[in-house]
């Protein structure tokens, strides 16, 4: 027994290292605690690289409210600094009085000077009053200031400007589905002559992003492929076209939109884009990525496979998945073994998990002492009081046969509940911190009966038996009925109820059954009664094939 137990150990230690050495990158998203997109990436001569997105406001409310700038940086791919706000729309003078409406922005470098241009309108009918500010620093992530903008434009968004070996600098922007082109003088914000149509750029509808490699210049661009965007590159011998060999190289993701662009670090090529992973693909609260590119001889690029997540269960030293010590396949490990495999067992504070993995932390050596489980992502287990606190790990795989996406509602960036959808009300559904339920967080609303109901479409098979549950609560001092339902479809059985006369401060288990019958999909719904005034409560909604 001692020799396999030994054995067993070697393999545990070989394939732990051996996926700490293959996670060499952070996974995409690659910032998970806000909402980013249309990030614009650069290397600086400081050898780190940075990226200058946008950024969308929790909760949504359309692109119209998008306001203020962030900068991240990393020099090792995997951890990335945040640097805080830049640039706000109430720091442009010139811009309309309402803010909002600072979009897909760009930045470069030049004889000592950082140049940061972005999109803003002057006035209410932002259409018809688009101007390119520009922003200047001698630092690449702070003390920017709004310097005006470039005179001679109409309203196109969308800048991208790309300096050529020999130091001349071109300004890129996008309107009306068209891409134009011109030369800017040598201070950076005055048009060098006339705008020049890029031509051969098929299907074009917005976000040009323009650099060389090899003698070729690359311009990408999202196109306007039906409902979701996808990501196409042209190629040209002159930085100002005609553009060539047009072809799709990032294909659509979860939500309409598509921006990015093409940075090379440390002799890797990446292509920079967004998603809506953290937000189960709600359109307004995107997320920003990257993955490799590679290039054919003749210079064409290959399609990119899009990568999400983390393959096995990985630890952070930091919150927001930052920081990373390495990853465990399925087996047991104390407080000698994580050491061995470079986890420090105090200082973990957020964990990837992907689906079908369980990690439980034990607050002692060797399994002992309180323990918390987790089978989805937490990113910031300060919250639970165990941050730092683990000392030994048991990792194991499960089948889950839940049909529900993040039915404990643990999922949330900036209090986004991820999967779970309402049409004007979302902000008043919040995650709450509740040990109790099996899940530590359940959702909770405060207020009224005329908020929207938040809502989840689950696919069903036709003709099939399903079993429905789910767990209510409401607080002291509440009147009326915290639901659950299923928007009409099977509420004859599945519409449940928690009156605050009959129970309060404590979960209640509520399920029951149901058939398909020829339905496709049900709609799952967290709601109140119209009389209701209070705090509810909703944790581990499960629906299963029977």
């Amino acid at each position: 027994m001692k020799i396999k137990n030994s054995i067993l150990y070697i393999v545990f230690l070989f394939f732990g290292v051996f996926q700490i050495h293959a996670q060499n990158r952070r996974s995409n998203p690659f910032v998970s605690h806000m909402f980013t997109a249309d990030p614009s990436a650069h290397v600086w001569e400081d050898g780190r690289l940075y990226v200058y997105p946008s950024t969308d406001n929790t909760p949504p409310r359309g692109y119209k409210t998008m306001d203020g700038y962030h900068v991240f940086s990393t020099d090792d791919m995997i951890t990335w600094k945040d640097h805080g706000e830049i640039l706000h729309s109430s720091q442009v003078e010139w811009g309309r009085e309402e803010g909002g409406f600072m979009w897909a922005p760009d930045c470069v470098y030049k004889d000592g000077t950082y140049y940061y241009y972005f999109p803003h309108p002057t006035g209410t009918d932002f259409r018809k009053t688009w101007k390119i500010g520009v922003a200047t620093s001698t630092k690449p992530d702070s003390d920017f200031k709004e310097q005006g903008y470039i005179k001679g434009l109409e309203a196109y968004i969308d800048p991208c400007v790309f300096i050529d070996d020999d130091g001349q600098a071109y300004l890129y922007i996008a309107g009306h589905n068209q891409c134009y082109g011109v030369k800017l003088k040598e201070n950076m914000m005055e048009l060098d002559g006339e705008l020049i149509l890029q031509t051969g750029l098929d299907g074009l509808r917005e976000g040009p992003f323009v650099f060389k490699r090899n003698d070729i210049y690359y311009m990408i661009y999202p196109d306007d492929f039906p409902k979701f965007n996808k990501m196409r590159y042209a190629m040209s011998k002159s930085p100002l076209g005609p553009w060539e060999n047009n072809e799709v190289f990032l294909s659509s993701t979860d939500v309409i939109t598509t921006h990015g662009s093409v940075v090379e670090y440390k002799d890797q090529w990446y292509i920079f884009y967004h998603n809506g992973n953290l937000s189960g693909g709600i359109g307004p609260n995107r997320s920003i990525c990257f993955d490799p590119i590679y290039f054919n001889k003749d210079g064409t690029i290959q399609m990119v496979k899009q990568t999400l997540g983390v393959t096995l269960p990985t630890f952070h030293k930091n919150v927001n998945f930052n920081g990373m010590m390495g990853t465990l396949s399925v087996g047991n490990y104390n407080q000698d073994e994580l050491e061995k495999l470079g986890i420090q067992p105090n200082s973990i504070s957020s964990i990837e998990i992907p689906k079908g993995y369980r990690v439980e932390g034990f607050e002692k050596d060797n399994f002992k002492g309180e323990s918390w489980t987790f089978e989805e992502n937490r990113i910031n287990i300060n919250e639970l009081g165990c941050n730092n606190d683990f000392k030994s790990l048991k990792i194991s795989k499960f089948t889950n046969e839940n049909l529900v996406k993040n039915p404990s509602f643990e999922l949330a960036t900036q209090e986004q509940i991820k999967h779970w959808r309402s049409r004007r009300s979302s902000q008043l559904y919040k995650r709450a911190l509740d040990n109790p339920a099996a899940g530590y967080y359940a959702m909770q609303y405060k207020g009224n009966g005329k908020a929207q109901p938040i809502t989840q479409i689950v696919d069903l098979i036709p003709n099939t038996n399903y079993k429905l549950s789910v767990k209510l609560k409401v607080n002291t001092g509440t009147k009326g009925k915290v639901i659950f339902d299923t928007n009409g479809s099977f509420d004859n059985t599945c519409k449940f109820e928690l009156d605050a006369d009959k129970k309060t401060d404590e979960w209640v288990e509520i399920k029951n059954e149901f058939n398909s019958g020829s339905l496709l999909k049900v709609e799952l719904r967290c709601l109140v009664s119209e009389d209701f005034q209070g705090t509810a409560n909703w944790d581990n909604v499960v629906l299963k094939v029977k």
